[in-house]
């Protein structure tokens, strides 16, 4: 199992390494590793309202504004 983020809705699940559809909104758009290569492996252990990727710095809590 491997942690991926759903663009779309913007959760974070425990899925399995061939696993491409979000368990939560349906979409085809899960990411195992932020754009800058970071994997997501801290993201199920924070609990604060905002998420940033610790090496970049770009926001990954939350619903993609763009998809709505």
């Amino acid at each position: 199992m491997i942690i991926k983020r759903c663009s779309t809705c913007g959760r974070f699940r425990s899925y399995e390494e061939d696993d491409v559809f979000c368990i939560g909104c349906g979409h085809d758009s899960l990411a195992s590793a932020c754009h800058c290569g970071r994997p997501y492996d801290y993201a199920l252990v924070e609990t604060g309202v905002e998420l940033h990727c610790p090496r970049c710095g770009e926001r990954l809590r939350g619903r993609n504004y763009e998809i709505e």
